[in-house]
């Protein structure tokens, strides 16, 4: 959710929820809690004072920077590990991961229906 307000500067709830592929209600229960933790603010959009557009603050503007980094000490890893690996296996990984996620989709598809 911090990630998605940062990199799409002015977003509201409405679009978060349509970017993110969920209810805008689980937007409004998150951000509430990231509004009581001192991460998130609304703001009045500046061309449509009716709405309110999500801002990180400086904690979460924080936040942001530090998933950021924990991100990318997870992918040297993954890169460290696969660096010694066959093209066979990284394809087979690959797969392997595509049909995961797929599979995953699915599921969550029936429960949803």
């Amino acid at each position: 959710m911090i990630k998605s307000i940062k990199e799409n500067e002015g977003i509201h709830v409405t679009g978060l929820a349509d970017l993110l592929e969920v209810t805008k209600g689980a937007v409004s229960q998150i951000v509430m809690r990231l509004e009581k933790k001192g991460m998130v603010v609304k703001d009045r959009d500046d061309s449509n004072q009716s709405k309110l557009v999500l801002k990180l603050t400086t904690k979460g503007e924080t936040a942001y920077v530090n998933h950021e980094k924990l991100h990318q000490e997870f992918d040297d890893l993954i890169r460290e590990i696969l660096k010694e690996a066959s093209p066979e296996h990284i394809a087979f990984l690959t797969d392997f991961l595509d049909l995961l996620d797929n599979r995953i989709d699915d599921y969550e598809k029936g429960k949803s229906e």
